[in-house]
Order: C-alpha cells, then structure tokens, then sequence
C-alpha cells in the first residue's frame, strides 16, 4: 500500500516510533495481540462499516484495563441532509437509522479531490444513529465517560457551510441548531 510506506517513509524522517498496519479492522484481533493505553478512531469511519457492534468489540478488544476509547466522528444527524452541491439549507435525503442494506452512491465522485480520475465509482454507506455507536460501546464492555457533541465540523461535507477564520466549519443558515460533530470517551474497567 503506498499510503501506509508513505506513512514509514514519514515517522523514520521524523524519527518518530511507529507501526502502521494495513487490515480489515474486523480481522485486527487476528494480526495484532496487544492492549493500549488509548484506542482512538477519527472522522469519516465508522459509515464505511457495515457491522457497528462488531467494531466495537474490536475497538474494546485494544484498550488495556484501565485504558481509554475515545472518537470524534461526524454527527450521524448531519448526515441526513442533502449534501448536493448548490442546495442551499437543510432538506432530509436520508434516514437517520440503520438500513438493512447500506446506500449505494454511483456518483463517482472523491471527498477529497472531485475532479480524481476514478476506476472503482461505487460506494456504500452504512448510517449508524448515535445511539446505536453508544450501545455498541456499552455492549463491548466499555463505559461511556462523556459524549459531546457540537455545532461545528472540521470539513465542509455539506454545501451549506463555511469555514469561519477560528477554522471551524459551521452551517450558514440555522448556525448552532445542528450537531455536526460529536465525540466520546470510554474506558474499559480495570480487572
């Protein structure tokens, strides 16, 4: 994978002490027999899963007793909206709950370069609500010390946004009325 050598090639530059390991996340527990002080898992993950309650089991499978999880992801309520370039306020595309099978998008496009050239052009999402991510967390063992969430984002994913010069990207109109982000800190009990 160029992206993971790139990531080497970058920590031994640094001299910083890295491991990067390219895996299915659900196949982890079977490549990795470690526990860590903190698990983390950032923006824009958990839609690309199909099975939230399985990644949980593996997230919690990670922290050590005593340990920390923590995740800041895009709020599932602003993923309802309708993210078409030139719609201008908030209208529902999609459903907050989990489906029974994921959205098919056929569009082609890239989040992070819409003009990238692309041979592979379908995707699926998989919605999970809030409360389906914090009762996966609880099921797996874990215990949920805070949730936040918050009015604000780090990426203009829906249209209707604009990065304000604090860098916090907020909604033009109806600005503090939707979350946009949240984040959760859980820790697995020490044995």
């Amino acid at each position: 994978e160029p992206a993971i050598e790139r990531a080497r090639a970058l920590a031994g530059d640094l001299g910083i002490k890295a491991r990067f390991i390219h895996s299915n996340v659900y196949n982890l527990p079977d490549i990795l027999d470690e526990r860590f002080d903190i698990v983390f898992t950032s923006y824009g993950v958990l839609g690309w899963l199909p099975d939230i309650a399985r990644w949980a089991r593996v997230a919690a499978h990670f922290v050590r007793p005593g340990g920390t999880f923590y995740i800041v992801e895009f709020h599932p309520f602003a993923q309802v909206f309708d993210e078409t370039p030139g719609v201008d306020d908030l209208y529902v595309k999609y459903p907050y709950f989990e489906l029974p099978e994921p959205f098919k998008d056929d569009t082609g496009a890239d989040y992070a370069d819409p003009n990238a050239p692309l041979q592979h052009t379908t995707t699926y999402w998989f919605p999970h609500s809030l409360g389906d991510v914090v009762s996966a967390l609880i099921d797996a063992g874990l215990r949920v010390e805070h949730l936040h969430e918050f009015p604000f984002s780090t990426y203009q994913f829906l249209p209707f946004t604009q990065t304000m010069p604090d860098g916090k990207v907020r909604l033009t109109k109806h600005d503090g009325s939707v979350p946009l982000l949240y984040s959760i800190r859980a820790t697995k009990p020490a044995e």
